[in-house]
């Protein structure tokens, strides 16, 4: 037997001992498998679905909440803990346009338009976030 040989023979023993199991244990590995990936996209379904909603917190204060899709602009002043934050809503995108904090980083997060997007201004505390429409939930946990 050459050396080519009783290498693939190696990997080849390798593999048996990775897949060592029965009939059932593989089956019972599909079925877990299957599950997860409905399971996941059941959620991102849920998630993705109802009408896009723009709630903006002070702390855990719902301060306002309007449609992601409006027809008019959208101009909020959102009064946080060391200032006001200007959110506006416009085209279907949500963004903070102007904000009390030095690093800006809410600012430059950009234009957000998905559902689960969010902004987050720490030092002034405010948060924006967009969500789909809560009827489609069994439960709300906090």
């Amino acid at each position: 037997m050459n050396a080519s040989a009783t290498k693939a023979n190696g990997k080849t023993t390798r593999l048996r001992r990775y897949l060592a199991g029965t009939w059932a244990d593989r089956l019972l590995l599909f079925l877990v498998l299957g599950g997860i990936a409905l399971g996941w996209s059941h959620i991102q379904q849920l998630v993705g679905s109802g009408k896009p909603m723009v709630d903006i917190y002070h702390g855990r204060t719902l301060l306002a909440e309007y449609p992601l899709h409006g027809k008019k602009t959208v101009h909020f002043a959102a009064e946080g803990e060391i200032g006001i934050s200007d959110v506006i809503i416009s085209n279907g995108e949500v963004f903070i346009s102007e904000s009390p904090c030095r690093s800006k980083r809410c600012v430059r997060a950009g234009h957000q338009h998905r559902i689960g997007d969010s902004i987050v201004c720490v030092p002034n505390r405010i948060l924006v976030a967009i969500r789909g429409d809560a009827q489609d939930f069994d439960a709300v946990v906090e």
